[in-house]
């Protein structure tokens, strides 16, 4: 993710730690004020577009900065929530586990092989279902 001012500042990465449909927690490398106002650039892996969002900071602590989102248009919302649960049909597990794995703590392999296993085993209980 990127942030930047709407002051006109530089852009900067940042790491987003928790996202929701209301605002995010993120790790950046220079500390964000409170009640600045923020213009964040998401992009999801293997997407081409962003989505560009308003944000606020609510919150700065010693592990980085709680933001809420400034009020959303529909069309942002939608995908915004898309985003936050993407719709995985189920049938390839390799597109799951991309899909669910920027949402998940998948720094080390056995994070990732625990994101597959919990994949599979849903899609799994999803195929009996049927």
């Amino acid at each position: 993710m990127t942030l930047s001012s709407k002051a006109g500042g530089a852009g900067q990465a940042c790491i987003i730690k928790d996202l929701s449909e209301s605002g995010l927690f993120i790790t950046c490398p220079t500390s964000a004020k409170i009640d600045g106002n923020y213009q964040l650039s998401i992009k999801r892996p293997g997407a081409g577009e962003y989505l560009e969002l308003s944000a606020r900071v609510i919150r700065v602590d010693n592990w980085g900065s709680a933001l809420i989102f400034d009020r959303l248009e529909p069309q942002k919302s939608r995908l915004l929530s898309n985003l936050i649960q993407p719709k995985w049909d189920g049938k390839d597990l390799l597109e799951g586990v991309i899909m669910h794995g920027m949402l998940e703590d998948t720094a080390n392999f056995a994070a990732c092989m625990r994101l597959t296993s919990l994949l599979s085993s849903n899609y799994r209980h999803t195929n009996r279902a049927l």
